[in-house]
């Protein structure tokens, strides 16, 4: 885990990513102008493919810290709070309502410091509807997780987890 400091750049550079989401991105159509909503996060410094597919109502937090591999997907409601890096490879999905959270606290200080750390995604990875995916979690090749459960430990490549707290439950076929 890094510590983490706000700079006046980013919160400038925050400011108007909400906006040109808010007026630009949020608005448009589910099935048409995906393409201008992945131009929007390139604008923005997203390393994402043209044919990643990202859902108006996704919210991200810093586009310049996400990358998307070709033919991925952020479906309806994903809440993308990377103040860390967030890095989705190529063929896999965060379904409806899923959260990939970059950032903590460190509730052993007594300033209560903000602790951030990366989430990778590797190829042909599904996180069903309302998961949680936490800081420093890398999804392994091939590996699923079920519904409504609470990611906060690397996965197996060629395993799927289900659960609060997310558990092993069997090899993929």
């Amino acid at each position: 885990m890094k510590k983490y400091t706000h700079s006046i750049n980013t919160k400038i550079l925050r400011l108007i990513w909400l906006t040109v989401w808010f007026f630009l991105f949020r608005f448009t159509p589910p099935f048409l102008l995906n393409k201008w909503r992945v131009f929007l996060l390139k604008l923005f410094g997203a390393k994402i493919s043209w044919s990643a597919k990202i859902y108006p109502s996704v919210k991200i937090f810093k586009p310049w810290l996400l990358e998307m591999g070709r033919n991925s997907c952020l479906a309806r409601n994903v809440d993308c709070y990377n103040y860390d890096n967030i890095k989705i490879d190529s063929n896999s999905i965060v379904s409806q309502n899923s959260f990939l959270c970059t950032a903590s606290h460190n509730y052993n200080s007594k300033k209560f410091e903000l602790i951030t750390n990366k989430i990778t995604i590797k190829k042909n990875v599904w996180v069903a509807a309302n998961c949680f995916i936490g800081p420093g979690v890398t999804m392994n090749n091939n590996s699923v997780l079920l519904a409504m459960s609470n990611l906060t430990k690397n996965t197996k490549e060629n395993y799927v987890y289900a659960g609060n707290p997310a558990k092993l439950k069997k090899k993929k076929n």
